[in-house]
């Protein structure tokens, strides 16, 4: 894993395991390591609030961890098929929704 500088950035090559501590990766890298588009994760963070917990000075996302195993189980479930606003929905960890009788809400 490369280390990071002072003022955040990254220096040196990563061993591609984990992210950096204090949550440094960016969509480009975030995006690589899914094998997805750098416009499909900012897509995934508008549309279904996948996006990360914290963004840097300028709005730059910057993706923890837990925002990117967020973002691998959305590529999973999508992968099986599942409609993407679905797919959010299970990667988020929400409950669907209760279905009463007759299909009522």
């Amino acid at each position: 894993m490369s280390a990071l500088t002072e003022n955040g950035e990254h220096r040196g090559d990563r061993d591609g395991e984990g992210v950096p501590p204090g949550g440094g990766l960016t969509t480009g890298e975030v995006a690589r390591r899914l094998g997805v588009a750098p416009t499909t994760v900012r897509t995934w963070d508008r549309r279904y609030g996948l996006g990360p917990d914290g963004h840097t000075g300028g709005r730059h996302r910057r993706w923890t961890a837990g925002d990117v195993a967020r973002l691998e189980r959305m590529c999973a479930l999508t992968a099986t098929g599942l409609p993407p606003a679905e797919a959010a929905r299970l990667a988020r960890g929400e409950e669907p929704p209760a279905v009463g009788p007759a299909g009522e809400t």
